[in-house]
């Protein structure tokens, strides 16, 4: 087989995205996936009920944000996004609920109902963000998809500063990356309402706001702004299949059921891979200029480069890698109508969002249950997000059909749960169904007749999100946990990347996978890896390489469908 510039080690999103940008500047590129296909982690897929298609991990779409919605043209490569007006919404046991949407007058008279103090206060957050539009922008771009240096980080706490004043919060903008993101909330809110839903979306954004460092994205989110969150048509996998065609389109080479057994390392420097025997291609050796790994920190370092070339030291750090937050319990159903929140009694406009959370109903709550899930323990009483995906786009089920996915945040190796011990990670093997039992009651109580509209119910623990993508050790979802020591700057371990986020410490070697930001669909571990490649190989200063964070999302704001699948819509395209 021919030699390459560029070997992508594993076909996910992000490695698709470096794939895609260094095809598209010139560079010959071929991605290695293990499996028969790309995407583990944006996955669509009919699970048992014909007509139903379920996400089966990513759910939550944002690549309107990134800069290769436009550079890589993916809505030219069939990508279609869609969503409702209603971002997000949490709905509470007492006939209440809270929603976001992208008319900011929506949003305030939902906060408002619940407490116009708080609603005052997410006014003034808002305002200071479109006071500072400019410098707002400018931070959550390089926030996303820059390197965290030590002059962005006095930015934001420079930006944080005045807007702490403004609210009249005794902390300043140094204080937010002391403390976590509860403790935030519990000084800005005083409804128990509010408070939880900026709480909540942090969980969603797998970045627990129990952790320390994360005072600043608790008070980011507490301004409750348009977002751009979608899912696509015929669900996640089109976010796959438009990164696939844009690799294809623009010379790359695609090969699955290649995994690769072996990172090729010649003077210290990484020069190529060999496949491993259940290869298409076994034991096939193939050179490259550089070589980019999308598997997460463990199985590149100690599988695919080996502790005899990285070292004990180094070997022994990442050993002690922290994979075990967060991870999900999915519930996957085939729904024959829409679920009808009781809430909505309260504000209808529950029944416009696709995407919210149940339970924790009180910081103490939501500070208790992370405390449990650190400990090994499952909370008692359940909590976490939901998708009615349908809702935003129905062709994702039959005619009058809906899918949900459920998940609630678990430890990878349970301890215990309502009073029983378990053993572990062993435990998955019997404990999927019971939770899932648990997640069906809790729904059925905010929104009752839940039950009654189940066709067909899938449940995917770690132990299967692991099985279905082993580089997701223990099932984590984001690359490795988002805990201080691996946060920023710090991500993944220090002295592991130098010179920006994704050139490791060997040359020849880049990381597209447990880097900063995040592993996501924002596309920003990829993008940032694509940038850095580039920049290494000349080949980045080329015309159509301009696009900046969130301008496609703000020109084509207009342009997304939505609400095709909301109950009275008036149609369902397909």
């Amino acid at each position: 087989m021919r030699d390459f510039d560029v070997i992508v080690v594993g076909g996910g999103i992000n490695g698709l995205t470096t794939a895609a940008y260094l095809a598209k500047a010139g560079m010959s590129v071929a991605v290695f996936e293990a499996r028969g296909q790309c995407g583990a982690h944006c996955d669509t897929v009919e699970l048992g009920a014909p007509g139903f298609l379920h996400n089966t991990h990513a759910v939550w779409l944002v690549p309107a944000m990134s800069p290769p919605m436009q550079d890589l043209d993916l809505a030219e490569f069939g990508l279609e996004l869609r969503g409702t007006d209603v971002l997000f919404a949490k709905t509470f046991a007492n006939g209440t609920n809270v929603v976001q949407a992208l008319d900011p007058a929506v949003t305030q008279a939902s906060l408002k109902s619940i407490s116009d103090r708080d609603a005052a206060v997410q006014a003034e957050i808002a305002a200071h963000f479109l006071e500072n539009l400019d410098e707002t922008l400018e931070i959550s771009r390089r926030g996303l998809y820059g390197p965290p240096t030590a002059q962005l980080l006095d930015r934001v706490s420079a930006f944080n500063d005045r807007l702490l004043a403004r609210l009249g919060v005794p902390l300043s903008g140094d204080d937010l990356l002391r403390v976590t993101g509860l403790e935030v909330l519990e000084l800005l809110f005083e409804s128990e309402e509010v408070r939880t839903t900026p709480a909540a979306l942090g969980e969603f954004t797998g970045q627990w706001p129990s952790h320390r460092r994360l005072g600043p994205l608790a008070l980011s989110l507490s301004g409750l702004q348009p977002m751009a969150v979608h899912t696509a048509r015929g669900g996640s996998h089109a976010l796959t299949h438009a990164l696939v065609k844009c690799v294809v389109a623009h010379g790359g080479e695609i090969l699955g059921t290649c995994p690769v057994e072996r990172i090729l390392v010649e003077d210290g420097a990484a020069c190529g891979v060999r496949l491993g025997p259940d290869a298409v291609l076994p034991g096939e050796e193939i050179s490259a200029r550089v070589v980019v790994s999308n598997l997460t920190l463990a199985p590149t370092f100690l599988g695919l480069v080996g502790e005899e070339v990285i070292g004990a030291e180094r070997a022994r750090l990442v050993k002690r890698f922290n994979y075990d937050d967060p991870q999900l319990l999915a519930v996957m159903y085939a729904l024959d109508a829409d679920p009808q929140f009781a809430s909505a009694g309260h504000d209808p406009a529950v029944q416009r969002s696709w995407v919210g959370y149940f339970g924790g109903e009180t910081l103490a709550e939501m500070r208790t249950a992370f405390s449990d899930l650190g400990a090994g323990l499952i909370p008692d009483d359940v909590m976490g997000g939901w998708f009615i995906p349908t809702r935003a786009d129905p062709s994702q089920a039959p005619p009058g059909c809906h899918t949900a996915y459920v998940w609630t945040s678990v430890p990878p190796c349970p301890r215990r749960w309502r009073g029983v011990r378990l053993d572990g990670w062993d435990a998955w093997r019997d404990l999927g169904e019971p939770l899932a039992d648990a997640v069906t009651d809790r729904l059925e109580q905010l929104a009752p007749g839940f039950r009654d509209l189940v066709v067909d119910r899938h449940v995917m623990t770690p132990l299967e999100q692991e099985r279905n993508n082993p580089s997701a050790v223990r099932g984590n979802m984001i690359g490795g946990s988002a805990i201080p020591e691996q946060y920023a700057e710090n991500r993944p371990l220090p002295g592991f990347v130098q010179g920006g986020v994704a050139r490791s410490f060997m040359p020849g070697l880049y990381l597209s996978n447990s880097i900063h930001p995040y592993g996501a669909t924002h596309l920003a571990s990829g993008y940032l890896a694509a940038v850095e490649v580039a920049e290494d190989l000349g080949c980045r200063d080329v015309p159509w390489w301009r696009a900046e964070p969130l301008d496609w999302f703000l020109e084509n704001l207009g342009t997304i469908q939505l609400n095709l699948g909301v109950e009275g819509n008036g149609g369902s395209p397909r």
